[in-house]
């Protein structure tokens, strides 16, 4: 039977919790996970992205030949070099390093399964914020506009329709699970 990991993932420092659930094939690498968390959370891909341990070391990212120490090539290191059986069960992936979004994501099991797949979309819990809001206080600012009405005029119109309590597990999974 093919072997998988199970995520947890969420969004640190935003309560209550952004979360989303869902399944990778063993063999997927970190530049596998980054995709599925861009997927899951309704990101963009328009930014850098790096995965750390609990010591913020890095695990892989998108190497930069310009800095003292590049990040190990994400398309490159392979999840069970990290997760799996007697080893570690966190790490943090930051998306966008100018608004910061920490994300803690934790294996929560290494599973068998009788289909093939390279991913599936299990559960989830809120929106997570939009693109390019401005980190934690921009994100505070638009679940202001969109639950009280409280804000510049223009963030209601750049908002649009966003609700901060809006998850539709069925449309995130029909297109995360293709």
């Amino acid at each position: 039977m093919p072997a998988y990991h199970e995520f947890d993932v969420s969004l640190v420092g935003v309560k209550p919790r952004i979360r989303r659930r869902f399944v990778l094939r063993a063999t997927a690498t970190f530049a596998d996970l980054h995709r599925a968390i861009q997927d899951a959370c309704g990101w963009q891909d328009r930014h850098l992205f790096a995965f750390r341990d609990r010591t913020d070391s890095p695990l892989a990212g998108i190497p930069d030949k310009e800095t003292d120490e590049p990040d190990p090539d994400a398309r490159r290191v392979r999840l069970s070099s990290y997760f799996g059986e007697g080893k570690e069960t966190t790490c943090m992936y930051e998306y966008d390093f100018g608004d910061a979004w920490e994300h803690e994501v934790t294996l929560r099991a290494a599973i068998k399964l009788p289909d093939r797949f390279e991913r599936r979309l299990l559960g989830g819990a809120r929106a997570f914020p939009p693109e390019d809001c401005g980190g934690l206080p921009g994100y505070e600012a638009c679940v202001r506009m969109a639950t009280q009405g409280r804000g510049p005029k223009d963030l209601r119109e750049w908002l649009g329709d966003w609700d901060p309590e809006a998850f539709d597990l069925e449309e995130t999974r029909r297109e995360f699970d293709r």
